[in-house]
């Protein structure tokens, strides 16, 4: 069984680009990088992006010592996740120390 050629496959004569392929970059998911840059700017304390190749919103911490990095597949979910991160940390730093003698 073979495969059916295609544009890049070895054997193909190259097609050649037009030009207004060449002025014209080509938008992946236009509407969740949208959604990530307005989730960016609406929240201070994270760096928030859109990965077209993994089609996940990712986060990363700019309050944190520590690096934290989150993901999620919606920016809904995502933010979920970020104030899941956010009120752990709280409780880690506002945990009493208690100790036995």
């Amino acid at each position: 069984m073979s495969r059916a050629l295609g544009r890049h496959r070895d054997g193909t004569v190259p097609n050649a680009m037009l030009d207004s392929e060449l002025a014209t970059p080509r938008r992946w998911d236009p509407e969740q990088t949208a959604a990530a840059v307005q989730l960016d700017r609406a929240e201070s304390g994270w760096h928030v992006m859109y990965g077209s190749w993994s089609r996940r919103f990712f986060a990363i911490a700019l309050w944190s010592d520590e690096p934290v990095m989150v993901y999620a597949h919606t920016a809904g979910e995502l933010r979920e996740v970020m104030r899941d991160v956010e009120a752990e940390a709280m409780e880690r730093r506002f945990r009493p120390s208690v100790r036995v003698a």
